[in-house]
């Protein structure tokens, strides 16, 4: 080897070696680099060779590599990462996925070169390693899935291009069940015992082992009448907090040295226990655990259809609206709304006035007197001092019928509703959410629309690609969350300017945005779940329609709707705004002027809350 190559290498082994110790918080650690798999231990580490070569993806690869093991050891505690790992093997490498992706975002969302690197290192690795669509007798790869699906909730990165369309194939199925706990994550990700406790709700919500807190709660009544094995927990538990006191590399480096003393020791032992039965058990398990797990079983998939397909999702998005624009902007689009409605304010508040008192009334209490048993009715007690005789009167309070409900407030945000009709939009949707808030209604509001006109940057890949045929959607999904069903009104209420800003609204694919709002309803836990979609007309977007059939976008809205009403618990509810909507929806009504959009929300409420109505229906 050439001195003057060798040189270089050497400085950029000795500058990789000083970066990690510098991220890992480690002056003492030692790195050595060999051929062998990466190393990970308390107080030194082995990371891959690196060629004489030297290339810029090697290079990036490396460092990424680097910057990996350096977060893992500085923001990774394995004593608390074990205290709720999962025994079956599935479920176990599920929970080191999100671990490690959790680890990845932290260093990631702090400093762009180590997102820029840590990225790298990901292409490279599905690059040589892809991931493919298993056939019947194959398992999911559902660790790599579900590290690429945390790590994008994380950093809002999209998956590897390698691995979008195995991704992708399990995106709607996994959300569908794991929606609610996979965004809990982003706000836990600094904490690592909370997100663990978050991971193995997500693993319980696929199936693959149970919850941490119902085996906690399990563990308890078996040991409740135990004095002795009760104090002994204590013991643990206070052990555990105390290691999560610590610094979390003293507790690394403490923890390596008992583990290498004491591990094979444990091993030793529970080899010599094994039997081959108890191993045909052991793997029966984990074989139910993943029949539990059937990705062809959701009916999501259904909604979607055989003729319906999708050129990529790399460049979709699903964002809130604060992150569209800055505060400041944002609050000068709301005083523009309110503005500009300030003429409809007074109509529009008439209106949420009027369905809050009904909905109100359906929660009001209701008595049953003069009965033989129940709570004794202290205002007739009088009748009983006048006339000895006179038998004691009771009283039963009357069960509302009123369900614990969420409704979802879905708009298009498509270049047609520009002007009054997106205006009065989002005053309506403004109304809504106070008025259901007051009522105990949880409210969400999103909306949908594209990145791009005519395709953006999915267009430009297929064009790339020597444009094959009937690519199927060939544009940028966005989807926005302008208000979540659990954030309250106050907080959001500046979001819904947004839809004024310039540039936003684009075109609609509405199919897929109604399988979106669809699939946070039902990983509510509300009993009722209402969805009202707010459009003016059919999906249009150029880029896809001139490159498949001209009904493409319409029969599969057309087919996702049908699903969703026959097939789904949630209660779907359309607006068209001076477009006939009824010929999609079954549950829908036309108005022709926006101004009258307020009215038609209210009335569309009120029959869909007044349980006589609906009774008639």
């Amino acid at each position: 080897m050439p001195k003057k190559v060798a040189h270089k290498l050497d400085q950029f082994k000795h500058a990789v070696e000083a970066t990690v110790r510098a991220m890992a918080d480690k002056a003492d650690l030692a790195i050595s680099f060999g051929a062998e798999n990466i190393d990970i231990s308390g107080t030194s580490g082995r990371l891959p060779l690196i060629s004489i070569d030297l290339t810029a993806a090697e290079v990036a690869k490396a460092r990424g590599m680097a910057d990996s093991y350096a977060l893992r050891f500085r923001y990774h505690n394995s004593k608390v990462h074990e205290k709720f790992a999962p025994d079956l093997l599935v479920a176990r490498g599920v929970y080191e996925a999100m671990e490690q992706a959790r680890v990845e975002a932290i260093g990631a969302s702090k400093m762009p070169g180590v997102a820029q690197n840590l990225a790298a290192t990901l292409d490279a690795h599905y690059a040589q390693n892809r991931l493919t669509l298993p056939e019947e007798a194959q398992e999911p790869p559902l660790s790599d899935i579900l590290r690429l699906l945390v790590r994008e909730r994380l950093t809002h990165a999209h998956p590897p291009e390698f691995t979008s369309e195995v991704v992708n194939q399990f995106r709607t199925q996994i959300e569908s069940r794991a929606a609610l706990h996979l965004d809990e994550l982003i706000n836990n990700i600094s904490d690592q015992e909370a997100f663990s406790r978050i991971s193995r709700k997500i693993i319980a919500d696929l199936n693959l082992a149970n919850d941490i807190e119902a085996d906690d709660k399990s563990a308890a009544s078996n040991s409740g009448d135990n004095p002795e094995d009760q104090d002994e927990g204590e013991e643990k538990d206070g052990a555990d907090d105390d290691a999560q006191g610590d610094a979390q590399g003293d507790a690394q480096g403490d923890e390596s040295e008992e583990s290498d003393e004491g591990g094979l020791s444990e091993a030793g032992d529970m080899g010599a226990e094994l039997t081959e039965d108890m191993i045909n058990d052991m793997m029966a398990e984990e074989a139910k655990a993943m029949a539990r797990f059937n990705p062809n079983d959701l009916e999501t998939n259904q909604a979607q259809g055989p003729q319906y397909s999708i050129y990529t999702t790399a460049h979709d998005e699903t964002i809130p609206a604060e992150e569209l624009c800055d505060s400041e902007e944002l609050a000068f689009l709301r005083r523009n709304l309110d503005q500009q409605l300030s003429g409809l304010h007074g109509m529009i508040s008439k209106l949420a006035n009027r369905l809050q008192r009904m909905l109100m009334a359906q929660q009001r209490r209701s008595w049953d007197f003069d009965l033989e048993e129940g709570m004794l009715d202290t205002a007739r007690l009088t009748r009983v001092v006048t006339n000895p005789l006179h038998a004691l009167s009771f009283k039963v309070e009357n069960e509302t019928d009123f369900k614990d409900t969420v409704v979802t407030l879905l708009i298009d945000n498509s270049g047609s509703m520009r002007g009054r009709p997106i205006t009065i939009a989002a005053m309506c949707a403004d109304i809504l959410a106070r008025t259901l808030e007051r009522c105990g209604v949880k409210v969400e509001i999103l909306g949908f629309t594209t990145k791009a006109w005519k395709g953006g940057k999915s267009r430009l890949k297929w064009l790339e690609n020597d444009k094959p045929v009937k690519p199927g959607r060939l544009n940028d999904l966005r989807h926005i969350i302008y208000k979540t069903a659990d954030s309250p009104w106050r907080r959001t209420r500046n979001n819904l300017g947004l839809m004024l800003k310039e540039g936003l609204l684009k075109e609609n694919i509405d199919g897929e945005s109604l399988l979106w709002a669809h699939s946070r309803l039902m990983n509510r836990t509300e009993e009722r779940r209402i969805l009202m979609v707010i459009s003016d007309g059919a999906p249009v977007d150029d880029s896809t329609l001139s490159t498949n059939n001209a009904n493409y976008l319409e029969d599969h809205l057309r087919g996702v709707i049908d699903w969703i009403e026959k097939r789904s618990p949630v209660e779907l509810l359309a607006i068209g705004i001076g477009h006939d909507v009824t010929r999609y929806y079954q549950n829908a009504i036309t108005v022709m002027d926006a101004d009258q959009l307020g009215g038609a929300i209210t009335e569309q409420l009120s029959d869909l809350f007044d349980e006589k109505i609906r009774k008639k229906g």
